[in-house]
């Protein structure tokens, strides 16, 4: 498959929380559905129908499924620091000469450079790879232990960096004051994040809009303006972005292992032949708040298997779904959908 990869360079670093409750704890990834539900807000900003997207995707609501060819696949977004794009590190998968010693090193670890991810997914020349002495570690582990370099990759040892921007707010009847704090990725130079498109179909229409590709464009400057996250209004989120050179990855083959790029949202029928044989996977619920016509709401929770995860593609050229997760017990008016769909590179068979 051809992959366009998108590279984003954040103003003032952006706020996307964590599993969990408060706004200091952050993320220094943004997942696809995540900004895949960016893209159908800043459409819909410009004034536009969001459901000409939707709609160009299989999509679940009610437990029906409705298939369609999507117009693109979309991973999630991870860090790049100068030339270096990063990767998730395969679950489960392991060096071949790692001593005892240093399992909880590797274990550590939650992001692989490029190049070592396909050494990882092609399964070869992996021996020599994992940093021997203490010089070699300090030259190799970046960002306190959680990225992974082969020897000649020259990354800083610290690509971005994670503060608490401090607020205040006002009790309106004593005019009290409060003091929170939210948290705040911010990269080094030449740093930031990268997310890849597989195109399926970028001429296909996009109602009366015209194509999909170019509407995607649109959104994205929309997009790149109005930010990214959390805590916009106090300016985290504004980026400006790259397309950069395409490139060729193979394609996920049924029966084979896959490690996903993206979260995924396996449809009902996937499900037994996904997991079957699973090497390793990880399960994130997912909430959170959606606004509709000035009104906040909270969405329903749904699973996704994580990046990083090992699964068996099916015979499925798509795998997943978009799934509404309007409230149950409340009518917002339209659907609310959250991106499913699979970003997958086999595991096995290289050179």
């Amino acid at each position: 498959m051809r992959v366009t990869i998108y590279k984003l360079k954040f103003k003032s670093g952006f706020h996307l929380g964590d599993v969990g409750i408060g706004t200091e704890s952050v993320r220094p990834t943004i997942p696809a559905d995540t900004l895949f539900a960016a893209l159908l807000t800043a459409w819909n900003r410009l004034g536009k129908n969001p459901a000409h997207w939707a709609n160009a995707f299989p999509r679940t609501r009610d437990g029906t499924t409705e298939n369609a060819d999507p117009p693109f696949l979309l991973t999630s977004a991870f860090p790049y620091a100068k030339g270096t794009l990063f990767f998730p590190k395969p679950l489960g998968i392991t060096l071949p000469d790692i001593p005892e010693e240093d399992r909880k090193l590797w274990k550590k670890v939650k992001f692989v450079s490029e190049r070592l991810f396909f050494r990882l997914a092609k399964g070869n020349k992996l021996i020599g790879v994992w940093p021997k002495s203490d010089e070699q570690k300090e030259e190799q582990l970046r960002q306190g232990g959680t990225l992974l370099v082969l020897p000649d990759e020259e990354v800083p040892e610290q690509i971005w960096k994670v503060d608490k921007v401090p607020h205040v707010t006002l009790d309106r009847l004593t005019s009290a004051s409060n003091l929170y704090s939210v948290g705040r990725v911010s990269f080094a130079e030449d740093s930031g994040l990268w997310f890849g498109i597989h195109w399926h179909n970028p001429e296909s229409a996009c109602g009366d809009e015209g194509a999909i590709a170019d509407a995607f464009t649109r959104a994205f400057n929309e997009l790149k303006a109005s930010g990214l996250g959390g805590d916009r209004s106090a300016g985290q989120g504004a980026f400006e972005w790259k397309e950069m050179d395409k490139l060729m990855w193979d394609d996920p083959i049924p029966d084979t292992p896959a490690v996903l790029l993206s979260r995924y949202h396996p449809r009902y029928d996937e499900i037994p032949d996904v997991l079957r044989q699973a090497h390793a996977y990880a399960l994130e619920t997912v909430g959170g708040w959606s606004a509709s016509s000035s009104r906040q709401f909270r969405r329903r929770r749904v699973t996704f298997l994580t990046e990083g995860s090992v699964i068996f593609p099916t015979g499925n050229k798509v795998m997943g779904d978009l799934i509404d997760v309007a409230p149950a017990f409340l009518d917002v008016g339209h659907p609310v959908w959250r991106y499913g769909l699979a970003f997958a590179v086999p595991l096995g068979g290289g050179a």
